[in-house]
């Protein structure tokens, strides 16, 4: 075989396994156990670092292709829309009697609808697009499977009660949903200039949540974050708000790379 052409392979072997996790998930889901719901969750974040890296193997190789681009979008939907809509029902949501049981498959269908939704959007506006751009529209799929993920994991590692998870996984699946096919802004480090100071403030940055997720509790400190990372849409939101009409026209294209 070409080595040339078989480096075309390398991002896309990335994308399978984002997938593969995404099913480990949802069959980690079967059981009903807490340590397969904690399994399912990770299975998922595992997804997300696979994702994240595909799209950056495609452009430092400078093998992005368009059937890329669409595996990419296919294997969302099943990684981040589909098992995490899973983990939710068989965690907490399969408990919520309302209508027998439709409300609970409903909050599911909704969550993955709108992932699929907010990725065909993406596409979209990637053909218009010319060059990556700081922000990205909506919140991305991957960040609200990791939100719902650590969720999970965090009510399992506390023994949280059935009545607050309920509550929580609730609220959290349509304010997810609502916040990926929103029009709030959500920061893309795909144009950050990574000179040395930024190097060294994101291997600083990194080390030290490391250092407190091992030695504190992993599930409470990677949600503080994944937290922060949802919020900072709404909360741009209302700066831009507040500083008037005129920085809240301020648009740019998304990103053509992968999500």
């Amino acid at each position: 075989m070409d080595i040339r052409k078989g480096k075309y392979i390398l991002p896309n072997l990335f994308t399978l396994a984002s997938v593969f996790f995404g099913v480990l998930a949802v069959i980690s889901c079967f059981g009903g156990t807490e340590a397969g719901f904690r399994r399912a969750a990770i299975a998922i974040l595992v997804a997300v670092v696979a994702d994240s890296l595909d799209g950056r193997v495609a452009r430092m190789t400078r093998t992005a292709t368009k059937f890329g681009i669409q595996l990419d979008s296919l294997a969302d939907v099943v990684s981040f829309g589909m098992a995490p809509a899973v983990l939710a029902h068989a965690f907490i949501l399969r408990d919520l009697d309302t209508w027998d049981g439709l409300l609970a498959a409903l909050l599911a269908f909704v969550f993955v609808a709108c992932g699929a939704l907010r990725l065909a959007r993406f596409n979209v506006m990637a053909l218009d697009s010319r060059k990556p751009a700081s922000s990205f529209t909506g919140l991305p799929i991957p960040a609200a499977a990791a939100f719902l993920a650590l969720l999970v994991w965090v009510a399992v590692d506390l023994e949280s009660p059935p009545a607050a998870r309920l509550a929580g996984v609730a609220a959290a699946m349509p304010a997810l949903s609502l916040a990926m096919v929103s029009t709030l802004r959500y920061p893309s480090f795909k144009r950050v200039r990574w000179g040395l100071w930024n190097r060294l403030a994101v291997t600083v940055t990194v080390a030290g949540v490391l250092w407190v997720a091992v030695t504190t509790r992993a599930s409470g400190v990677l949600f503080i974050v994944a937290l922060a990372y949802v919020a900072s849409g709404p909360a741009a939101f209302l700066v831009r708000l507040a500083r008037g009409p005129r920085h809240g026209r301020e648009r740019e294209a998304e990103s053509p790379d992968r999500d």
